[in-house]
């Protein structure tokens, strides 16, 4: 005897099938975030990926932000500037260059952050540069 499988039950089938494993997410993840780091080289240098909240707890005010949005779009961003959750959502507030303020959120982008930089790690920077020229 045949079984056949009502509509509802195909859908629910085909929809069970798209759903991937914790471990294929992740490394769909990390494809996406390297492929980021690989397009975006000079724009994420120096930049650390904020993979989780535990990570994003971390991050400082005075330091810079970079995210792609979930069409892998890169948005500058800004010096963040405050946190805080609203309805369980991370959100941060980012200042730009023009002075105009932004709300993010950290759990619907790709958030890349930068600690504060100063005159002095610039010229460090430069100065080691020039180091391993010579070695």
């Amino acid at each position: 005897m045949e079984n056949i499988k009502s509509d509802r039950e195909n859908k629910t089938e085909n929809f069970l099938k798209q759903i991937c494993s914790q471990e294929e997410w992740e490394i769909k993840e990390n494809e996406k975030i390297n492929n980021f780091y690989k397009n975006f080289t000079n724009e994420l240098e120096d930049y650390i990926y904020i993979k989780n909240e535990k990570m994003y707890n971390k991050i400082k005010t005075g330091g810079y932000i970079r995210y792609f949005n979930l069409n892998d779009e890169l948005k500058w961003g800004g010096i963040l500037l405050s946190k805080y959750k609203n309805n369980d959502i991370n959100l941060m507030v980012l200042g730009n260059s023009n002075f105009n303020r932004l709300t993010v959120s950290f759990n619907k982008n790709y958030v890349f952050y930068k600690k504060h930089t100063t005159q002095a790690d610039k010229t460090k920077k430069i100065f080691l540069s020039y180091l391993d020229k010579y070695e």
